[in-house]
């Protein structure tokens, strides 16, 4: 599944997954948090800490990517800008961290904000 086509004039939106769908496909992803580094306390299991910049200069534009945040505003608006410089398996966290949270499943904490 890539990014979905809304109208012929090549908007397109990121896939959500919930945190459900994004466990089952969690191995097969590279997983980027854009969560803000000053306020980062905690985040999912083998997650890169990345800011769009850096992932739009490093990643490889055929990589299927799950973008999470705390909430999954700031991953909406990183995979938006993702999409619309080409690439094409962008994937979303519905519900950000939060959502990943309540769904049981293992987060890492820090410290500190990083």
């Amino acid at each position: 599944m890539e990014a979905q086509v809304i109208d012929d004039r090549r908007k397109v939106s990121p896939i959500l997954l919930t945190p459900d769908e994004a466990k089952s496909k969690h191995i097969n992803l590279l997983v980027v948090d854009v969560q803000n580094p000053k306020f980062m306390t905690r985040m999912i299991p083998r997650a890169q800490r990345l800011n769009i910049d850096v992932l739009l200069e490093n990643i490889s534009k055929n990589k299927p990517i799950l973008i999470t945040c705390l909430t999954g505003q700031r991953s909406l608006n990183a995979a938006q800008q993702m999409i619309q410089r080409g690439y094409c398996k962008v994937y979303v966290l519905k519900g950000g961290l939060l959502a990943w949270q309540r769904a049981g499943y293992l987060v890492w904490l820090t410290k500190f904000p990083v």
